[in-house]
């Protein structure tokens, strides 16, 4: 059987309730619905299907191996989009979340997941794919002036599983201190 799952950040409640409100607010108005069906979340590798239990054990002890990380300062600020079809919540970029996807995705790399990996460009999305692009000219036009900005500590990252048509939360990996991290043996080292 095959499952699908996500590898991501997930803000603190208070802020995805912020979040909520926001993007309630668009598909209200606008009419759009996809990213309700998505929780709020700033993708960190994309969504991958795993058909074997062993590839899926492999792909939980790589996430591991990935854990190794000091905590960080996560900033969402202001509005941005991906011309005519995604508007989101910009993510500043900085070395914590950066190291981060860097470590998973080199540490899920030799399973051969994914045919060529996208170049990371964080961000947290509020409307896409239902959106047509003279609604995403209104939805851009409504929020140009708007500001936002919100903080928060990130200390791990999530895995979500696709279950019954919705993205479940099934794993958090909590930081671990990298100077703990075992080092790789070698006999040329």
């Amino acid at each position: 059987m095959e499952n699908l799952f996500l590898v991501c950040l997930v803000p603190p409640i208070s802020i995805v309730e912020d979040i909520d409100e926001i993007r309630t607010y668009i598909s209200d108005k606008f009419k759009v619905y996809e990213s309700l069906k998505r929780p709020a979340h700033i993708t960190l590798y994309p969504p991958v299907k795993l058909a074997a239990f062993d590839i899926e054990k492999s792909f939980f002890k790589a996430l591991a191996d990935a854990s190794f990380s000091l905590p960080f300062t996560q900033v969402l600020r202001n509005f941005n989009s991906f011309p005519e079809h995604t508007f989101y919540l910009d993510v500043e970029q900085n070395e914590g979340l950066m190291r981060l996807e860097k470590q998973i995705t080199k540490a899920l790399q030799p399973l051969k997941l994914i045919e060529k990996k996208e170049k990371f460009n964080p961000h947290l999305t509020l409307a896409f794919r239902d959106v047509k692009p003279p609604v995403f000219k209104q939805i851009s036009a409504e929020f140009k002036d708007r500001k936002f900005k919100r903080e928060f500590q990130v200390s791990s990252f999530s895995v979500y599983k696709h279950t019954d048509k919705r993205w479940q939360p099934f794993k958090e990996f909590h930081f671990k201190d990298p100077g703990t991290k075992p080092k790789v043996l070698s006999l040329f080292g």
